[in-house]
């Protein structure tokens, strides 16, 4: 048990290290996010909570998504449309995703409230902040935020964000 604290404690900070450093926006300097942590870069740059600029989410993270009304996300870097990104989302409080599966594997670690990922043919696992989970290309899942607070996650995808709704009553 004290080994797997250890563990989750050293990943969740190295998380936190890397995004925090990704969340580039200064403000007197108008760089943009994650501009300080690109190759070359000379000057870095940082972004309050409060600051990040969400946006709307939508099919690959274009537009307003109507099956998901209030689903927000930001880009820390990589570009979501065409490859690997690091994105960071805000569900409303009691929001399901339904059942769903993504062409790239990806990996989330919840920054804030109660949130629950289940696998298809598994039981419903619910984290708060710290909690990680790592899902598998192809595999059918589902993500929602729990009563009480909106949710923050972090998700780092292997490849290009995409979202393919499956219909559970007919498998």
């Amino acid at each position: 048990m004290l080994n797997r604290r250890v563990l989750t404690s050293v990943f969740v900070a190295l998380a936190i290290a890397i995004t925090t450093q990704s969340f580039a926006q200064h403000r007197d300097t108008g760089a943009t996010p994650a501009a300080g942590a690109k190759a070359g870069a000379t000057q870095g740059t940082f972004t309050t909570s409060d600051a990040i600029p969400w946006k709307p989410q939508g099919e690959a993270g274009e537009g307003v998504d109507p099956k998901h009304p209030g689903l927000m996300m930001f880009v820390v870097w990589g570009n979501p449309n065409t490859g690997a990104s690091e994105i960071v989302q805000k569900f409303p409080a009691g929001m399901d995703s339904g059942w769903h599966w993504h062409t790239a594997a990806y990996e989330g670690v919840v920054v804030q409230g109660k949130f629950t990922h289940t696998f298809k043919g598994a039981a419903p696992e619910t984290g708060e902040p710290g909690s990680m989970w790592s899902q598998p290309a192809g595999q059918v899942h589902d993500d929602k935020c729990e009563e009480g607070g909106d949710c923050i996650v972090v998700v780092y995808f292997h490849g290009k964000l995409d979202f393919i709704p499956v219909d559970m009553k007919a498998q």
